[in-house]
C-alpha cells in the first residue's frame, strides 16, 4: 500500500505481512523439531522519488515451534543519483552512490541456485534460502553508449547468521533448534563405550570479526535487449569456518573438542549474458569462488565430532529462460559444477548444494483470487530432488490462505548436501495478513 510520510509531497511504499504456518496436516510429516509450525513477519519500506534520496529497509523475522527466533535485514540503505553526472531516469544513465546493506545483482546463477558465494542468504529454510545484502558503499556509473562500471567497498563484515546453533558454555554442548542446522555429534564411541563430547568454543572478539574489508568491481554493457557484464570481488566468506582440535583424557570419561571460528577470505568472480524482450528473459551465467586458505581437515576430529573443515575451489556455469506476466510465469534453469569434486573421496566442510541440476517452475494466477505455484529441482549426478507445490486463495484484500507441499528426495548412499535434511518435508497450511 502507499502511505504519505511526514516529508512534504513524499510518497513512501510500505508493505509486508504477518502470518502463521502449520506443518501438522499429515501425522507422518513435520515431526522434526523446528519444522512443525512457525510464525513470521515481513516489513518492506521503499522511497524512490525522482531527484530525492532513495531509502530502503527490508526486514523479516520468524519464530518456530522450538522458540527459536531468526532475524534478517535483507537490505537497509540510502542512495543518491546524480552525484558527479546528472542522472537520466528514462535512459537510466548517469551515476549513483549507495551506502548501507545492499544486494549486489552481479550473478544470475548465484541468485537462482542459492549458493551464497556473493551475497549472504536469509536462510529461514533450505527450500528458498533468499538473499541478504553486503554492508558497504557502491558507486555505479553508466554512459549513454550503454557501458557501465561500479565499485563496491566495505570495512565492515556481517556473516550469515541463519541457520544458527545454541552453544551452552556451562554444559559445554552445541545443540540445534533449527531443522536446517545440524549440530555436531553429542557423543562418540571409544573402546565400545558411548562417550560424551565436551565442546569448548573459543569466542573471538567482536572487533576481530567485523573489522574485515571487501572490495569489488563490476563492468559491462547494456542495450535495449542485451546485457553483458562481469565482476570480481575479494571478501570474507559469508559463512565462517571452524578449526577443531581433539583431546582424549586418560580416564576416557569424555572427549574434549576445542572449537575455534575461522574467518577466511575468498575471491569470487563471474560473468553474465542476458537477453530481454518484453516478458521473456534468457541468461548464461558463471561464478567461481577461490578460498584464501584450503584446510584439509582433521580426520580424527571429523571422526569424533562429525565436523568437516576441508575446502576446495568451486566453479559453476549454467543458464535459463523464463517468461512472465501478470497472469502466468514459467521457466527453466540449469546449473553444472565445473570444478573437480569426487563424491567418494572428497569430504568437504559442505557438500555442493547442486552438481548437475535442472529446475522447472511455473506460476499461474486465476480470477484475481487464486494462484498456483510449482517448482521442481533435480540433480542428475546425486539424484537429489526438491519439489515445492503451493496453492493460494485471497480471502479478502488483506488475508491470504495457502496450502502447500515441500518434499526432499536424496540418494540412498546419503552422500549429498541434502541428505541430512531428508525429513524436512512439509504438508502445510498458512494464513497471512498482507498490508
Amino acid at each position: 500500500m502507499i502511505v504519505s510520510s511526514s516529508f512534504a509531497d513524499q510518497k513512501d511504499t510500505i508493505n509486508g505481512h504477518v502470518g502463521a504456518l502449520s506443518n501438522q496436516l499429515n501425522k507422518e510429516i513435520g515431526d522434526v523439531p523446528g519444522n512443525k509450525y512457525n510464525a513470521d513477519i515481513e516489513f518492506r519500506y521503499h522511497a524512490n522519488e525522482q531527484d530525492k534520496l532513495e531509502r530502503k529497509f527490508d526486514f523479516a523475522a520468524l519464530v518456530n515451534d522450538e522458540s527459536l527466533t531468526m532475524f534478517s535485514v535483507q537490505e537497509a540503505y540510502v542512495a543518491k543519483k546524480g552525484i558527479f553526472r546528472s542522472y537520466n531516469y528514462t535512459l537510466k544513465t548517469g551515476d549513483e552512490f549507495k551506502i548501507g546493506r545492499q544486494i549486489l545483482p552481479w550473478s544470475s546463477i548465484d541468485h537462482t541456485w542459492g549458493f551464497g558465494k556473493l551475497n549472504n542468504r536469509k536462510y529461514f529454510n533450505g527450500f528458498d534460502p533468499g538473499h541478504e545484502g553486503l554492508v558497504g558503499a557502491y558507486y555505479k556509473n553508466k554512459s549513454s553508449s550503454g557501458f557501465f562500471w561500479g565499485v563496491f567497498a566495505s570495512a565492515l563484515y556481517v556473516p550469515e547468521l541463519n541457520p544458527g546453533m545454541d552453544i551452552n558454555k556451562g554444559d559445554q554442548t552445541i545443540t540445534s533448534r533449527n531443522p536446517w542446522a545440524n549440530a555436531p555429534a553429542p557423543t562418540t564411541e571409544i573402546d565400545g563405550n558411548e562417550t560424551p563430547i565436551k565442546y569448548i568454543v573459543d569466542y573471538p572478539e567482536i572487533s576481530d570479526v567485523v573489522n574485515r574489508y571487501t572490495i569489488g568491481f563490476n563492468a559491462g554493457w547494456e542495450s535495449k535487449h542485451w546485457v553483458m557484464d562481469a565482476f570480481i570481488i575479494r571478501k570474507p566468506e559469508n559463512k565462517f569456518s571452524t578449526q577443531v582440535e581433539i583431546a582424549l583424557p586418560e580416564d576416557s570419561n569424555s572427549v574434549k573438542a576445542f572449537i575455534t571460528p575461522e574467518f577466511y577470505y575468498h575471491d569470487v568472480f563471474g560473468a553474465n549474458l542476458k537477453y530481454r524482450n518484453h516478458d521473456v528473459e534468457m541468461y548464461l551465467s558463471g561464478i567461481a569462488a577461490f578460498p584464501e586458505s584450503y584446510p584439509d581437515g582433521d580426520q580424527q576430529a571429523t571422526r569424533f565430532t562429525e565436523i568437516k573443515t576441508a575446502k576446495k575451489r568451486e566453479a559453476y556455469g549454467g543458464g535459463g529462460i523464463a517468461k512472465s506476466n501478470d497472469k502466468y510465469g514459467f521457466g527453466l534453469n540449469y546449473v553444472a559444477r565445473l570444478s573437480a569434486y569426487d563424491r567418494e573421496l572428497d569430504s568437504l566442510a559442505e557438500d555442493p548444494r547442486w552438481n548437475q541440476a535442472v529446475n522447472v517452475f511455473g506460476v499461474l494466477n486465476l480470477f484475481k483470487k487464486y494462484s498456483i505455484l510449482a517448482d521442481v529441482k533435480y540433480d542428475m549426478l546425486t539424484t537429489d530432488r526438491l519439489v515445492m507445490l503451493k496453492g493460494s486463495y485471497s480471502l479478502s484484500k488483506e488475508f491470504l490462505m495457502s496450502l502447500g507441499v515441500n518434499m526432499i528426495g536424496t540418494p540412498g548412499d546419503g552422500k549429498s548436501y541434502w541428505s541430512p535434511f531428508t525429513n524436512n518435508d512439509a504438508v502445510y497450511a498458512a494464513l497471512r495478513y498482507v498490508y
